[in-house]
């Protein structure tokens, strides 16, 4: 029942889902409930860990795993809150759930990882090789991950207009032209 380090081996996980608990991420309750209500963080967390899930399924389809193979090394090596939805998908289809059906699932119940899963599962239906097309998609996903950084980046003058204003200025007025303003009226 248990595994390596005392945490619930497979059997365990069965029936810790059969009770109702899924083993999710850190970031994300099942269904990705905690995901939509944390904001931009969480959302932001979520698309760099599908870009980095991306990138290593390309890694491990590319070095020779099978679709179902490289989920279970993306389940184990990922990032927290893609991974615990893989290693549920994975689940799913150790319990006898075809994998194509266990993907296409799991990306309706989590819309961020659709655009993963989808592939996945075409590629799994298909035998179509998915290693140029999962490194596409990583791609894409850190383009937009660098243009949210950059929309960022341009705030920055802005947020910074008030401390200058009304904190750097005045202490420089006081420190440089006070004393000036002080010497001269005392003489």
């Amino acid at each position: 029942m248990t595994g390596r380090a005392g945490r619930p081996g497979r059997a365990g996980w069965r029936r810790v889902r059969a009770a109702g608990v899924h083993r999710t991420g850190g970031d994300s309750l099942p269904g990705g409930r905690r995901v939509r209500a944390a904001g931009h963080g969480a959302r932001r967390r979520w698309e760099d860990g599908v870009g980095l899930t991306a990138d290593l399924l390309a890694v491990a389809v590319g070095a020779g795993l099978t679709p179902y193979l490289a989920l279970g090394v993306a389940a184990r090596f990922g990032p927290g809150p893609v991974a615990g939805r893989l290693a549920a998908v994975l689940a799913a289809a150790e319990g006898g759930q075809r994998l194509a059906d266990a993907l296409d699932s799991e990306s309706a119940r989590s819309p961020a990882l659709a655009p993963l899963l989808t592939l996945l599962a075409a590629s799994e239906r298909s035998g179509a090789p998915v290693g140029a097309s999962l490194s596409r998609l990583a791609a894409s996903t850190r383009g937009r991950a660098r243009r949210r950084a950059m929309a960022r980046a341009r705030t920055v003058p802005v947020r910074l207009l008030f401390p200058l204003v009304f904190l750097v200025l005045p202490a420089f007025l006081l420190l440089t032209v006070a004393p000036v303003v002080l010497a001269s009226l005392a003489h």
